[in-house]
């Protein structure tokens, strides 16, 4: 399950990493997309990026014993 979350993760980061890319670029008039839902599309790309990067601190594994840690 951890390795799909940082899969996911990393798929979400490049697109909006593309997505911002466009923004700079002015590349969304070539598309025929408004400024202002490019922007809209990159808020959530954002967003759904944090909900990502949270869920996979939530779900990492903790070790319960103290003396396991040093060993890792």
């Amino acid at each position: 399950m951890f390795e799909r979350i940082k899969l996911i993760m990393t798929i979400v980061f490049t697109i909006c990493f593309l997505a911002y890319s466009a923004l700079i670029g002015k590349f969304y008039d070539k598309i025929h997309i408004s400024r202002t839902a490019w922007i809209v599309i990159c808020v959530i790309l954002t967003a759904v990026l944090a909900v990502v990067f949270i869920i996979d601190l939530f779900f990492k594994k903790q070790p319960a014993d103290p003396d396991q840690k040093e060993k890792e």
